[in-house]
């Protein structure tokens, strides 16, 4: 009898470790949840990166309906699940998992490992150099205008991205602004497609192939309000620099014809020894002919 108590103690206690321990392995819920309806990356398994022949026909119809979910889900969604992305990307590199204040290299991790984040939802943020917009082909999306921007990111070396999007603010619609030939501050969310091979001017190069949604543009304008402001406070300032030294100089010139008056003033009222007249003498000397009594 007592065995089988003992039995159902020990039994009872090893049960009780296992869910303890089971509950202890289970990790802590990320505040970085995708969305839903984000696609599922193996179905970007068929697309051909390295590809010369850019999109081929085969990827033709995924290319589209990647453009049009994208069209159908709120950017909100898509940067969380690409913030959600790089939190997963950056609890697989020891370094960035044991210090959470370092910044991921997105745009070299990516060139370096495209297929860790092939079909899967990016957020970058650079410059754009480059901006056409051209007419879609044929596709049962209802697509009609595709944009194609060139990114350039801080840790790109010059090395580009490819964005193509649907939609791009007002004032980029006919491309960068007129005398423009970059604009800076412009994010992108999307897909990474495929690796992307293109013709350079030395040799073929390859780049990130990102669909998009949208260009986010942020122009600073409060910079150039500032740069105004600052212009004009330093005007001001050399205005009253110059005025206060035409003050001065004027003051000196004051101070000196003061001092002139004033010595002019004291030399008048002073006897100049040049202009005394000297006395005549008490006792005048006879000539020798006077002292001499006459004979």
């Amino acid at each position: 009898m007592q065995s089988y108590i003992r039995t159902l103690i020990l039994t009872g206690l090893i049960g009780m470790y296992a869910f303890l321990s089971v509950n202890a392995e289970e990790p802590a819920s990320d505040p970085f949840q995708p969305f839903p309806e984000q696609l599922d990356p193996s179905i970007f398994n068929e697309v051909l990166d390295r590809d010369f022949r850019g999109i081929v026909p085969e990827e033709k119809t995924l290319y589209y309906q990647v453009l049009k979910h994208l069209q159908e889900t709120s950017l909100k969604d898509q940067k969380q699940a690409a913030e959600f992305n790089l939190q997963q990307r950056r609890s697989e590199l020891k370094t960035f998992k044991e210090h959470p204040q370092l910044k991921l290299p997105l745009f070299p991790d990516i060139f370096k490992n495209s297929s860790r984040y092939k079909g899967r939802l990016v957020t970058l943020t650079g410059r754009v150099r480059k901006l056409i917009h051209y007419p879609a082909e044929e596709n049962d999306y209802g697509i009609k205008t595709l944009y194609e921007a060139w990114l350039f990111t801080d840790d790109s070396q010059q090395n580009p991205t490819v964005v193509v999007c649907t939609e791009v603010p007002p004032a980029l619609k006919e491309g960068l602004p007129k005398g423009t030939e970059i604009i800076d501050h412009v994010t992108v969310t999307g897909y990474l497609f495929k690796m992307y091979a293109y013709n350079a001017q030395d040799d073929t190069r390859v780049a990130p192939l990102i669909l998009a949604k949208q260009l986010i543009w942020s122009p600073q304008t409060v910079d150039e309000k500032g740069s105004q402001l600052f212009s004009q406070l330093l005007a001001c300032g050399l205005m009253i620099l110059i005025a206060g030294v035409a003050f001065v100089m004027w003051r000196v010139m004051q101070k000196d014809k003061e001092f002139k008056e004033k010595r002019l003033q004291t030399n008048q009222g002073q006897v100049s020894f040049d202009q005394l007249e000297s006395k005549p003498e008490s006792t005048i000397s006879k000539p020798e002919s006077d002292k001499q009594s006459p004979q």
